[in-house]
């Protein structure tokens, strides 16, 4: 240990890392001496552990006033919301407390930080960033209790999630400690390059760039997106359509996020016609940072999109787009995006198109005049359709779902059985030196930002989920991440990762995890499983009687066994059984995608427990059948809406009881509700 730096990212976390591996040996060749030796090696870490006793101690100070109405053990068991270490972080009612708590650890693990927030000029953003710090300082004790707590009083745990050795693991005291207070140095170099990225003008904390494909842009590795701090939607009530009409606090919020966002070296702005008033508050931004001296155009990469329907005609896209370039009042857009290339139809409107004109032809036209610099795509689509897109060779860059745990929409299918989801068209995009833009991240990507206890368990001390998934895609090969906003300190994370990415330490980090990963795969999953479950399943393309979206609901099946994800698959699935509720037998298929605008972006119907699947399922291999109808089960009782209460007791045979501690969200990193969500 005295060659260790002490410095480094959870150190202590790491040699545990090392230590279970080594006593699991010694435990194997039943050597009582390499035991003892490995027993004093934990009790010297242990010993080290100051951020664990320094993030106890700032709780402990705050729970002096606070009480909590029952025992942790007591909530759980009677199923009511969660608390974060004693303070309830599913309302904002305790920030103040997760503030103080933040503010305690910070002046002895960190204090440089507390300093520069102290004294920020946004007060509203140095608080939101105390909020995060508080919320990971409080999930990672909270964990670190309740596992304990299970541990000690011999609780039964859910099945699938441990097994007998991983529990004793995570429920032993010391290994709890040890663990926790990596994942705790983890958060204070967080901290640490937080404060040198606030205060940095010298361009050694900005995010790294990297040519994005065959439009030779030379892009940042993080995207900023443009659909989570507009004032509204503009589907429904009155519309936002005029500078009269923006709110003062909302639009002051949103100008601070680009300031943030080009002081990260974040200069990709992208957003849509689709998003309410998004480019109308943008452009209004940037005429104020243009006047301002804060940027110029031509230091910034603008690209918006625009959705397409049967009725379109070529003038009047073409002319849509104009008024679009005016609203940003930015003169031309370096790119431009269809916006949702989703079905069959997507594509044909776009390149055979009768008497309308094709829309695609609009766009040429558009970039031989200047306005626009190169042609894109944004898709929510089958993976067929994706790949037919790419082939088409008329894209310069595309938009699409691609993340470490699946692609979203795209999850289940796949033209060739060893390529699931969009693996393929990713490969595809990089035979034509395409950019390659990653929509959602850290929401469709699997809520990165509230992700649950067993994510974080899997993943710590050594990455945070946010870190993992934004550190998996650049080594894919993705060229830039997309962050959608609502706070500019919803960057902080996602541009250290960035700047982070090309060290050995964040490389070997990645590899760890990866390997990790890929052990559970094979010890929850099954080997044969891991590598087969998508075959012959349809999604809504293929299902022509129903629109079932099959291959996507046993992908969810799958990342709440493997990642605990819960809450996100309740989100995903939520969509497929409105769809479901609102589609008409009476309808044909076609009839049915297009008379709900919503289908075709997110896609499918949910799992019907009366139907007969035997002709939807006939392509489905012998041995995975089985599988394949009980992960529709299980994912229709676990994430189906139920109109019950936290007291309603547990029907006999129902699977999704009281939710287990692994899968329930251990934090969420948004302090405050967004504006077009209100």
């Amino acid at each position: 240990t005295s060659n260790l730096q002490m410095h480094e990212v959870g150190v202590v976390g790491k040699a545990h890392s090392i230590l279970r591996i080594n006593v699991s040996s010694s435990l194997h060749s039943s050597s009582r001496q390499t035991k003892m030796v490995m027993d004093r090696a934990k009790s010297l870490l242990l010993s080290e552990s100051a951020f664990y006793a320094a993030a106890v101690s700032s709780v402990v100070d705050q729970e002096k006033h606070y009480s909590s109405s029952s025992s942790s053990t007591d909530n759980r068991r009677a199923g009511f919301a969660r608390r974060y270490s004693s303070f309830d972080l599913s309302t904002t009612t305790h920030n103040e407390n997760v503030i103080n708590v933040a503010k305690s650890f910070l002046s002895t693990s960190c204090p440089e930080l507390l300093t520069i927030l102290e004294s920020h000029s946004d007060q509203k953003s140095a608080q939101d960033r105390l909020i995060k710090i508080g919320r990971n300082i409080n999930a990672t004790l909270r964990y670190s209790h309740e596992a304990t707590e299970r541990f000690e009083s011999g609780e039964e745990l859910y099945p699938g999630i441990w097994t007998a050795e991983e529990a004793q693991e995570v429920g032993n005291e010391v290994d709890r400690k040890m663990k926790s207070d990596g994942s705790l140095q983890l958060l204070v170099q967080e901290c640490t390059n937080l404060a040198k990225m606030l205060t940095s003008n010298d361009g050694t904390m900005k995010c790294p760039t990297v040519r994005y494909g065959r439009t030779e842009i030379q892009m940042p590795l993080v995207s900023l997106g443009c659909m989570r701090f507009q004032q509204t939607w503009n589907r429904g009530g009155k519309p936002v359509k005029s500078a009269d009409q923006i709110e003062k606090e909302c639009q002051e919020n949103l100008v601070n996020i680009i300031k943030h966002s080009l002081h990260c070296g974040v200069n990709h702005i992208e957003t849509a016609q689709g998003y309410g008033c998004s480019e109308l508050q943008i452009g209004m931004a940037l005429k104020q940072l243009f006047d301002e001296g804060v940027c110029k155009r031509e230091d910034l990469i603008i690209q918006t999109k625009g959705g397409i329907s049967s009725s379109t005609k070529k003038s009047d896209y073409k002319s849509s787009i104009l008024q679009q370039i005016e609203r940003l009042g930015v003169g031309y857009l370096d790119l431009f995006s269809v916006h949702g290339l989703n079905t069959e139809d997507h594509y044909n409107w776009l390149f055979d198109h009768g008497e309308k004109g094709n829309l695609i032809d609009a766009l040429k036209e558009l970039r031989a005049e200047g306005k626009i610099r190169h042609i894109g795509f944004s898709t929510h689509a089958p993976a067929h359709i994706i790949k037919k897109a790419i082939e088409s060779d008329v894209f310069d860059y595309l938009n699409l779902h691609y993340h470490f745990m699946g692609s979203y929409t795209a999850s289940g299918d796949g033209t060739d059985a060893q390529w699931e989801g969009n693996t393929e068209n990713i490969r595809l995009a990089k035979k034509h030196d395409m950019g390659i833009f990653i929509i959602s991240p850290y929401d469709k990507g699997g809520r990165l930002y509230a992700p649950s206890n067993l994510a974080r368990e899997i993943m710590l001390p050594d990455l945070e989920p946010m870190e993992y998934g934004s550190l998996w895609l650049w080594d894919k090969g993705a060229h830039t991440i997309v962050c959608g906003a609502a706070r500019p300190s919803d960057l902080d994370q996602p541009v250290l990762a960035a700047i982070r990415s090309s060290t050995d330490n964040a490389k070997e980090d990645l590899a760890v995890v990866s390997r990790r990963i890929k052990e559970r795969e094979e010890q929850v999953l099954g080997k044969d499983w891991a590598e087969s479950w998508h075959v012959g399943l349809p999604n809504y393309s293929q299902s022509e009687q129903r629109g079932f979206q099959i291959g996507n609901i046993v992908w969810l099946y799958n990342t709440i066994l493997m990642y605990g994800m819960l809450d996100f698959a309740k989100d995903r699935y939520g969509t497929l059984t409105g769809n479901a509720k609102r589609w008409d037998s009476n309808k044909t298929w076609k009839e049915n995608v297009f008379a709900n605008p919503g289908f075709n972006w997110m896609p499918g119907c949910a799992y019907d427990e009366s139907y007969d699947y035997a002709s939807e399922l006939k392509d489905v291999p012998e041995q995975n059948l089985p599988r394949v109808l009980e992960a529709m089960d299980f994912v229709h009782k676990w994430c189906a809406a139920k109109e019950s209460t936290p007291n309603d007791e547990k029907k006999e045979g129902d699977e999704a009881g009281t939710i287990p501690l692994e899968y329930q969200t251990a934090y969420d990193m948004r302090p405050w509700t967004a504006f077009p969500e209100r």
